[in-house]
């Protein structure tokens, strides 16, 4: 879920080779919550493993494990780590109830659901770190087993992205819908990330070709004018000549690292620069690594970006 929204050609072509006739098509998350009751203590998921267009079932550990190495880096503090495996669980949880028809209970497609690796491709990856960090990550998931996030007797939508432009976002201003435990929250550590700004640019030409279905004139002081922000600061709408454009689509077709952007013309092209990565809705991965550093337990961390929430355990 890093989303953590631009890896799509990979996956696009094997399902282009392998359609989910059976199966059905994953989903995109919706917003909402589902009831404690519905849900039981899991000891393994079921993955539909897109690349392969197979279920493949794996253990509670396992699967916790692999999306917290996927997900986060495991250089991360530990109560991260910890904060990290809990919104996993929880998300995965939430998936599987409005999955149940389909034969799976969550994806490895990480535009829609949760990345996801092996122990031997972290092993890969993290080279002579492995130890130490397979070490670290399983700890955090066996001292948070089977711990979910809920709000008033529901498990929640645990969103969750890479980096906030300083504040989280309001769910209702990326995806529709209000949640009250998804709404924006302070998370200035995020500005200290060596990857908080990003920058692109791109000619005039490239964003008349890019954007011809808006028949765009020749001036480029009509491009990206009227721009609406958030509290947040990501761009809501913006006019494109007279054409009102979503700032996630902008995002989106300029493959931008988010939608908090600011975007200025010179020298015949346009520069974006760019403020966080991710959608913003939900915990900030490098946020609550920087609330660990300050000596925030996961508890303390979840409870901060997910508000309102309880922490539960799941019997």
């Amino acid at each position: 879920m890093k989303k953590i929204l631009a890896f799509a050609s990979l996956i696009l072509a094997f399902l282009l080779l392998l359609p989910l006739t059976v199966l059905g098509q994953p989903s995109k998350p919706t917003v909402e919550s589902v009831e404690i009751e519905k849900i039981n203590p899991v000891k393994t998921f079921k993955i539909l493993r897109t690349e392969k267009n197979e279920v493949e079932e794996i253990s509670y550990n396992d699967y916790i494990f692999g999306v917290v190495a996927a997900e986060m880096p495991a250089l991360y503090e530990l109560d991260a780590l910890k904060a990290q495996a809990v919104a996993a669980h929880t998300f995965a949880l939430h998936r599987s109830v409005s999955n149940k028809e389909k034969g799976y209970d969550i994806t490895n497609n990480f535009e829609v659901d949760q990345a996801f690796i092996t122990e031997t491709a972290a092993k890969e990856k993290w080279g002579d770190k492995a130890d130490e960090y397979i070490k670290k990550i399983k700890t955090a998931v066996k001292e948070t087993q089977n711990l979910a996030l809920t709000c008033g007797g529901e498990i929640i939508l645990s969103a969750y992205h890479a980096i906030s432009s300083g504040k989280t976002e309001d769910c209702k201003n990326v995806w529709g819908g209000e949640r009250s435990y998804l709404v924006s929250v302070d998370s200035v550590g995020d500005k200290l990330s060596p990857n908080f700004i990003s920058t692109k640019t791109i000619t005039k030409d490239e964003i008349k070709t890019l954007f011809a279905d808006l028949e765009l004139t020749d001036d480029p002081n009509t491009y990206f004018k009227e721009i609406q922000k958030t509290d947040a600061g990501r761009v809501l709408t913006l006019k494109m000549c007279e054409n009102e454009v979503r700032g996630a689509d902008i995002r989106e077709k300029l493959d931008l690292r988010s939608a908090c952007f600011d975007v200025k013309f010179e020298n015949d092209a346009f520069t974006f620069t760019v403020y966080g990565y991710g959608h913003g809705v939900g915990m900030s991965q490098y946020g609550a690594n920087y609330m660990a550093q300050q000596g925030a337990d996961f508890k303390e961390i979840l409870c901060h970006y997910y508000t309102g929430c309880e922490i539960t355990e799941i019997k």
